[in-house]
């Protein structure tokens, strides 16, 4: 095992890492593994470094990342960092990953007929996450409803519109004026 560290960018998403890779608990460090797609980022984005590098930051998580012929005979027996870019890059999959996971998670529970609040606490607590993820997470829902609910305004005042326009009834109008 070749073991680095690496800035996570919110608690939320520092809490999901640990929920993916979960840490050992000898040395607490989280153990990438290949068989999840993030895994495979972050050892594809592992570099050799010269030294030790401890990034610094609120969200620094350990790691341990398995050693592989195919991908990481480059950082046999040296010391690994991840740029900033690469952190970043690693940040965005993690954060997808979480969002895809939690809409998912959402919409069957919504489908089972479970109340909001519920498939919620239910999501934090299976995965672990800290307990201010409950607000972030009912946010993030109310926002997503309320843009599906504007987004069904707008279809429905373009369809009365286009209706609107399509009925022609100036000659209705005409006929009833002239009869006088």
């Amino acid at each position: 095992m070749i073991t680095s560290r690496i800035l996570i960018k919110s608690s939320l998403l520092a809490d999901y890492f640990k929920y993916i890779f979960p840490p050992d608990p000898e040395d607490g460090l989280c153990r990438i593994s290949t068989t999840h797609p993030t895994g495979s980022l972050i050892i594809a984005l592992a570099e050799p470094a010269p030294f030790a590098f401890n990034p610094e930051g609120e969200h620094v998580l350990g790691i341990a990342i398995p050693y592989s012929r195919n991908a990481s005979s480059a950082i046999e027996g040296r010391w690994v960092f991840f740029t900033k870019s690469s952190m970043s890059r690693i940040n965005l999959a993690l954060q997808a990953e979480f969002d895809i996971e939690f809409a998912g998670y959402y919409r069957r529970g919504e489908q089972l007929g479970i109340r909001k609040m519920d498939i919620i606490e239910a999501f934090i607590l299976s995965r672990n996450l800290a307990a201010e993820s409950y607000d972030s997470l009912h946010k993030r829902v109310y926002r997503k409803e309320l843009k599906s609910l504007k987004e069904i305004r707008r279809k429905l005042l373009r369809k009365a519109y286009y209706i609107n326009e399509s009925i022609d009834y100036t000659g209705l109008k005409s006929n009833e004026t002239s009869g006088d």
